[in-house]
């Protein structure tokens, strides 16, 4: 019997593991996604450009069918969490900046002791990233740029 998976377990198995920037990830790819209103497929041209190299770029190329390899996913290193989407065939263009609050989970503290410890603080951090009230998580600015 075949399961089809969830797109969360899809990213989590193309990266290799879960991690905040994961979920930060997986949660501005599902936002750019209703913001733009079109479903990304393998033939769109939907073009993300972050400013920041990041775990979070995985989720892009699983949910937003943007990769590097076809030169749809570039990054404008300026080590933030800012990110850029835009398909070529239309005008509309969103862009999607995490909020400082949110950037604090990032960073599992290196004090623990156990791995335990540092599974707990690692699947808390994944839990406040996916479920904080979206105006607490980003600004979204959406424009029409011709």
């Amino acid at each position: 019997m075949c399961i089809e998976k969830t797109p969360w377990e899809q990213v989590i198995d193309f990266h290799g593991h879960t991690c905040p920037e994961i979920a930060l990830g997986y949660r501005v790819a599902q936002i750019a996604m209703r913001e733009l209103g079109i479903k990304p497929t393998p033939s769109t041209e939907l073009v993300v450009t972050a400013q920041t190299h990041s775990c979070a770029l995985d989720a892009f190329q699983i949910l937003n069918h943007a990769t590097f390899g076809r030169g749809a996913l570039k990054v404008d290193e300026n080590k933030q969490h800012k990110y850029l989407f835009e398909y070529s065939d239309t005008s509309v263009r969103v862009t999607i900046t995490v909020l400082p609050k949110i950037l604090e989970h990032l960073v599992i503290p290196e004090n623990l002791a156990t791995r335990r410890e540092i599974q707990n603080a690692t699947l808390e951090a994944i839990q406040f990233i996916l479920s904080s009230e979206e105006n607490m998580f980003c600004t979204i600015q959406k424009d029409d740029h011709q």
